[in-house]
């Protein structure tokens, strides 16, 4: 989950590059580093562990004359081989210090190539994978950098994006990129390369979305695309990059995750606007109408946790609404269980990012056997939608923070309205069709109710904040909205939190139960309702806390320690409502605590190494 930039062009580079550090730090931030070379081969290399603003003061105070140094590379990292130390902070560079290199990605024979070359006299002043690339690199030239990188990606396996500078050819930037994510910015005279589309935004104009076994090689003012499988140069679609300052603008909030949430509302009208007719009450859409046509007879959904959540939310609507069997799998077990895939089955892939490691190599393998893949994705141009055979854009804007909240949101509306839509063209009573399009016209303003109610919220999750242990409690299709939000606690306020199911409460876990173990009861108007309060009562017999999430004027408020409360709307539509409480009460609980929200420890926004 580490993240890769390189710039070209006959200009001092080096505040820009720190900007885009720093735009994509929420990628990674255990370190960060950047390599720097000029047109006689001189090279400046600076790392800093932790934040890139350690780095920029580096930068800032170094007495190295930059102007003229036209190639520049830089990265930040999200540890997985070795410690978060100098020596394992990238650029990494080979023994002669003639190559330089930034990696985004796991390389699983390392410890293979590292035997190999240490036979041939190589010591290593690191931990890290990439080292190993780099010094595979200087044992293996032949002729120039580009005959040697084709030769050296057939020696590493698994996924990686990879950035080489050579001082020797200091005119020339190679990139290779098989799974993990890459793009090549333009600005007419100006190259870019980043992990990420978003990182470009203020800089490129345009960019291109590279594909596996793609090389691209920067000489000069000119470069080249080359299929590493064939050798060919390859013309690639050229995209607009779309850019709006108030993703970067915390604006009042003292968090971007404070923000996210409080842009919910306008997200819904968004999605409402471009999706459903009041008028006659239909939702529009010509992916749901080709969809709906192929009639499966099963849905198989693959995504990890949040995602995976979202995926599980799903499960309860297709199987209510379109009368669909469905199965949700976490991706990591997907992709090594053994898989019956055949063409009455759609396989839904859900991921905030769209370059979540797991899921793509899961949606390659349903591929190869020619299973129908639909992806529910939020970036656009991302490495599932290209790969999938249709899909729907979650459209929820550019989420800065790491852990994913409006994105959530946006995954399980698509999801319902898939639900909804092949429910329709199925055995679904079409009043209950209506009665839910109807009541979405009152969404946005639920929501707004809630947002409203931040401060009664604020002071439940103060009172509960510095409670090390924590159940999360409901039934049904609000079960997965435990499960969520257990998981941002976890996230953000690194106090362990547990989800379960009400009724298998009395099943082992109400053993913990006792004053200092409170439980949040998920309990919104609806056919739960009762059984939750008995569940309840089975907590409150045995001296534990209860914070109850109701419907605003439930007749058993009295029977809670304290109450979090949402508007009254029907049961499928609740769970937004809930989704967005259970946000304001993780992210207030976090503030409390004093926690790094926007960035928690261990963390990284995208997943894209296994």
């Amino acid at each position: 989950m580490c993240w890769i930039f390189a710039y070209k062009w006959d200009k001092e580079a080096s505040p820009f590059l720190l900007e885009w550090l720093k735009n994509l730090e929420y990628r990674g931030y255990d370190s960060a580093g950047i390599c720097e070379i000029n047109k006689a081969g001189e090279f400046y290399i600076e790392k800093a562990v932790w934040k890139v603003s350690n780095l920029a003061t580096k930068v800032e105070n170094s007495d190295k004359e930059l102007e003229w140094y036209n190639t520049w590379i830089a990265h930040t990292r999200w540890a997985t081989h070795g410690k978060v130390t100098m020596e394992n902070t990238h650029p990494h560079y080979s023994k002669n210090e003639r190559f330089f290199i930034v990696h985004n990605g796991i390389i699983e024979n390392y410890i293979e190539l590292k035997k190999e070359l240490e036979d041939r006299g190589y010591t290593f002043y690191g931990e890290t994978d990439t080292e190993i690339v780099a010094k595979l690199i200087e044992d293996m030239f032949e002729t120039d950098i580009e005959t040697t990188i084709k030769k050296v990606f057939r020696r590493i396996t698994w996924a990686y994006a990879l950035g080489v500078i050579d001082r020797q050819e200091p005119d020339t930037l190679i990139w290779v990129k098989i799974w993990s994510p890459l793009v090549l910015g333009l600005a007419e005279w100006e190259y870019f390369l980043s992990s990420d589309a978003n990182a470009l935004a203020r800089f490129a104009k345009t960019y291109i979305n590279l594909d596996d076994w793609e090389m691209v090689v920067i000489k000069g003012n000119t470069h080249k695309i080359i299929s590493l499988d064939s050798g060919l140069s390859l013309d690639k679609q050229i995209e607009d990059i779309t850019y709006s300052e108030d993703n970067y603008a915390l604006w009042d909030f003292s968090h971007f995750m404070e923000k996210e949430i409080f842009q919910v509302p306008e997200i819904i009208d968004n999605f409402i606007k471009w999706r459903i007719d009041f008028e006659t009450l239909e939702i529009k859409s010509n992916t749901l109408e080709e969809l709906a046509a192929k009639d499966f007879k099963r849905i198989e959904i693959i995504a990890s946790w949040t995602s995976y959540n979202a995926g599980m939310t799903a499960s309860y609507l297709f199987e209510e609404l379109a009368s669909i069997p469905t199965t949700v799998y976490v991706s990591t077990e997907f992709k090594y269980k053994k898989k019956f895939i055949n063409t009455d089955t759609l396989y839904i892939f859900i991921s905030q990012s769209g370059e979540t490691a797991d899921s793509l190599e899961s949606l390659k393998v349903v591929k190869n056997k020619w299973g129908f893949t639909f992806w529910i994705v939020n970036v656009v141009g991302s490495s599932i939608a290209r790969l999938s055979d249709l899909g729907l854009y979650t459209h929820s804007g550019r989420e800065v923070w790491v852990a994913a909240t409006k994105s959530f949101i946006g995954q399980i509306w698509v999801l319902l309205i898939m639900a909804l839509y092949l429910g329709n063209k199925k055995d679904l009573e079409y009043t209950k069709y209506k009665e839910i399009l109807a009541c979405m016209q009152k969404l946005k303003d639920n929501v707004s109710l809630v947002l409203l109610e931040s401060q009664k919220i604020q002071k439940v999750a103060k009172k509960y904040a510095h409670y090390k242990d924590m159940f999360f409690l409901w039934r049904n299709i609000q079960y997965p909205m435990a499960m969520e939000w257990s998981l941002k606690c976890k996230e953000i306020t690194y106090n362990h939190t547990e989800a379960y199911s009400a009724g298998e409460l009395k099943h082992g876990p109400l053993s913990l139960i006792e004053p200092s173990f409170p439980t949040l009861l998920i309990n919104p108007e609806g056919r739960f309702t009762d059984k939750n309060v008995s569940t309840l009562k089975e907590i409150k017999a045995r001296d534990g806390l209860v914070i109850w999430l109701i419907t605003k004027w439930d007749k058993n408020k009295d029977l809670y320690d304290d109450v979090i409360e949402i508007p009254h709307t029907i049961e499928e539509l609740s769970i937004f409502p809930v989704s967005v409480a259970l946000q304001l009460f993780a992210y207030y609980a976090a503030r409390e605590l004093d926690r790094e929200i926007d960035k928690p420890r261990n963390l990284a926004k995208s997943v894209t190494v296994e």
